[in-house]
């Protein structure tokens, strides 16, 4: 695709001019571009995997990109060409401006000076063959001297009573004509391409120019309409030019916009691959957001488009020195991680159940204070690290298997015991002696000692239902009966034969649950940038203060919780 483009630029270089394409050519360079900045795009991403994958970074060259440097040298030379040939119109038109005066200066004198009616006409056949052979002049001076021009001629032409010359129907012929051609004139203020509009003006100007007079009592009319039509074609073509500037003008201001952003967040301290994951998707919908823009002013366009992509640069580069020394990181954890298996495997084979479940315990948070030993490798650690542990529990809990038909005496009596707990009217009396009563029967349940094993599960679910159905029905305020609900299912645990495992889930349940909002948080504070200017009365930015106490408040009565955890772990 590519090297289509190329060549079709390559055949505009080889056109007579360079500007009858420059629409064509600025599709070809923004189609170019879309498809450069597209494999650019797919390198970064296959950068971000290989360097995830924890390839070395200094390995990662980049790629060179098929006929980039040729496409740069084959747009150089149309630009150059165009500059030229604008060069060139520029110049001629200020020549037919000049030549243009000298006609007008001629016609003038003409007018004023010359007596002998014959030759006033021939000499106005000149100057008006003349002045049609000139070619264009600047459009901001094409409007004035062709109304200069015109207005002599009209002058000369009643000036020399001309028209007294002229047949009648020859006058009627050129009054029809002159109203075709404001017809036409009108016309242009029903089209839309600009050039095309500019083009027919000037050609129906000198139209009209060319064409005879008309009977006296209808010129100051049509000559009224004519001029009226005329005006408001240029009207029209000044109008779409200042429409374009303040286009433009508006582009570069969003385009400028899109800059700070990306300046915001280049001058971010990242710490965190999520924090870099996420900073980087926001660069690259910058990116395209920047696609979608039109142009800025010719002048303007080149050098806030390099000021964006250096700061886009930037950020890439700070980037990839960030997951060069987190690399790093991961090899100071795996190596000791691959300490903690050794001391795992060690471990494996001790019937020292209680010791060495509380030493394994050590290690998995010894495991977890270490953090992440990176994508490439820390699975496979994990693996290696759960094997020996998973074989020490599974041989545990065989044995206490062993042991469960020892336990069917317990059994029962806990059985009993959930009874007494249904059984029990918590709904009157006492709060706290409901409270004390309840513990009780926790404290009780836990003294029974162990059940069977293929039971523990079934029996402790059971006691558990039926002593949270107590608690529930407790008169309490919300936040009190919250907490004696949570110190309650703490109560449950610590009696459960698999407190270790449990105290475990809900620890982790609670810490997914404090970093999901922590996350919210973030997301909140992030959006509070959009109201650095806001009022604290408006609805929005309120909201959004509210959302982020709300979810503070709720990461401290977690925190509580936690807290509640460890102690009872102790």
């Amino acid at each position: 695709m590519k090297s289509e483009i190329l060549q079709k630029i390559i055949a505009l270089n080889n056109q007579p001019s360079v500007l009858d394409n420059v629409n064509e050519f600025n599709e070809l360079v923004n189609e170019f571009y879309q498809l450069q900045n597209e494999e650019e795009r797919q390198f970064e991403i296959e950068k971000l995997d290989r360097l995830a994958a924890g390839e070395n970074p200094e390995s990662i060259e980049r790629p060179v990109y098929p006929y980039l440097e040729e496409f740069k040298a084959v747009t150089n030379v149309f630009k150059e060409r165009k500059k030229v040939e604008l060069t060139q119109i520029k110049d001629q038109e200020n020549a037919n401006y000049k030549q243009k005066k000298v006609f007008i200066a001629a016609l003038t004198d003409l007018i004023q000076n010359e007596e002998n009616i014959g030759k006033a006409i021939n000499r106005f056949k000149e100057i008006q063959e003349g002045w049609k052979e000139v070619g264009a002049v600047p459009r901001e001076k094409r409007q004035s001297v062709q109304k200069e021009f015109s207005q002599l001629v009209d002058t000369f032409k009643y000036n020399i009573g001309i028209y007294k010359e002229i047949k009648d129907h020859d006058l009627n012929r050129n009054l029809s004509l002159k109203k075709e051609l404001i017809e036409k004139l009108k016309g242009l203020l029903n089209l839309d391409k600009i050039k095309e509009i500019e083009n027919q003006l000037h050609q129906l100007q000198d139209e009209w120019n060319s064409l005879g007079g008309t009977h006296q009592e209808e010129w100051e009319k049509i000559k009224d309409e004519y001029w009226n039509t005329v005006n408001a074609v240029y009207e029209k073509i000044r109008k779409f030019y200042d429409e374009r500037k303040a286009e433009q003008a508006k582009n570069v201001e969003l385009k400028k916009e899109l800059i700070e952003k990306a300046k915001a967040i280049n001058n971010k301290e990242l710490e965190e691959h999520k924090h870099w994951q996420k900073a980087s998707d926001q660069i690259l919908e910058l990116q395209e957001e920047w696609k979608k823009l039109g142009f800025g002013p010719r002048d303007e366009n080149e050098s806030i488009w390099q000021e964006f992509r250096t700061v886009c640069n930037e950020f890439f580069a700070k980037k990839k020195v960030f997951y060069g020394e987190r690399n790093d990181q991961f090899s100071e954890v795996k190596a000791q991680k691959e300490s903690l298996i050794k001391e795992a495997s060690e471990l494996k084979d001790s019937t020292d159940w209680k010791g060495t479940t509380q030493k394994i315990l050590n290690l998995q948070k010894r495991w977890k204070d270490l953090g992440s030993a990176g994508p490439k490798f820390e699975n496979q650690l994990w693996k290696k690290f759960r094997e020996p542990i998973d074989f020490f529990f599974t041989t545990k809990d065989s044995h206490f298997k062993e042991q469960d038909n020892a336990n069917k005496e317990n059994l029962e009596k806990k059985r009993a015991l959930i009874e007494q707990i249904k059984s029990y009217n918590s709904e009157t009396g006492e709060v706290q002696k409901i409270i004390a009563d309840l513990k009780k029967f926790a404290e009780d349940f836990a003294a029974i000692g162990n059940v069977p094993f293929e039971d523990k599960d079934a029996v402790y679910k059971d006691y558990k239902s039926a002593l949270d159905d107590k608690y529930a029905s407790l008169k309490m305020d919300k936040e009190e009966k919250e907490k004696v609900l949570f110190q309650s299912k703490i109560d449950s645990i610590m009696t459960s034969g698999n407190k270790e495992k449990l105290l475990d889930q809900e620890t982790s349940s609670i810490r997914q649950k404090i970093d999901a909002l922590n996350k919210e948080v973030l997301k909140y504070e992030n959006n509070l940038s959009f109201f650095s200017n806001a009022d604290e009365k408006n609805p929005l930015f309120k909201s959004v203060l509210d959302n982020i106490k709300r979810n503070k408040d709720e990461i401290d009565r977690l925190k509580t919780r936690l807290k509640f955890l460890r102690q009872a772990a102790k």
